[in-house]
């Protein structure tokens, strides 16, 4: 555009001195050009303005966005650990008739625990199974033994924030009907790491 503005300058001061009226017209010409030019030039800078002022928005916007996501990962726990192992086929004396289970169990372990921490778990499938084949009750709900079972393993290993049992109990002659009961229990509140480390076992409350 500015030099169509330069290009019309030149063509107006090259016209006879004769012709006013001529040159009259160039010049209001002339004129409307330089005036659309600098117009221009101000619209081309405003525009420019408020692009950066857009960017920058975006780009504070998106690190706010990127400190709050760090932020909230930074809270999580660490991770969250858990086994589990099934006793297959094993046989108890209960409720008038031997029956066959299929024992689930699974846990997680608190955070934070060391390395040497960690129990071995055919230690408490040997404890299980002591438990079931000493079991006092023989006619108690199936409910009853599984509560009790959760409530010894969370005593014994008190390095476990929870256990979850499942006793699967197979069709027989006096129930033929494959059941199932599942007991989830959590260590009692105020407990932590620090008495662990002292030697001392979590308190379950016994229901």
């Amino acid at each position: 555009m500015y030099l169509l503005g330069v290009d019309v300058f030149c063509v107006a001061m090259s016209i006879n001195d004769g012709d006013r009226m001529e040159m009259s017209k160039f010049r209001v010409y002339l004129s409307a050009i330089a005036r659309f030019v600098v117009l221009a030039g101000i619209l081309f800078f405003y525009t420019a303005l408020l692009n950066s002022e857009a960017m920058s928005c975006s780009l504070a916007n998106a690190t706010s966005v990127n400190q709050a996501s760090a932020s909230k990962y930074k809270n999580l726990d660490p991770l969250t650990e858990e086994f589990s192992f099934l006793i297959q086929d094993f046989k108890m004396n209960h409720q008038s008739q031997m029956n066959n289970l299929n024992i689930k169990v699974r846990y997680c372990y608190e955070i934070g625990i060391s390395d040497n921490e960690y129990p071995d778990f055919r230690l408490i499938v040997k404890a299980i199974q002591d438990s079931l084949e000493n079991y006092p009750d023989e006619v108690g709900y199936w409910e009853i033994v599984n509560k009790k079972l959760t409530l010894m393993v969370l005593k014994n290993y008190p390095v476990l924030s929870n256990v979850t049992i499942e006793i699967q109990v197979s069709p027989s002659r006096l129930a033929p009907y494959l059941r199932s009961s599942i007991v989830t229990r959590h260590q009692s509140e105020g407990v932590r790491t620090g008495d662990r480390k002292n030697g001392r076992r979590n308190r379950v409350i016994e229901q």
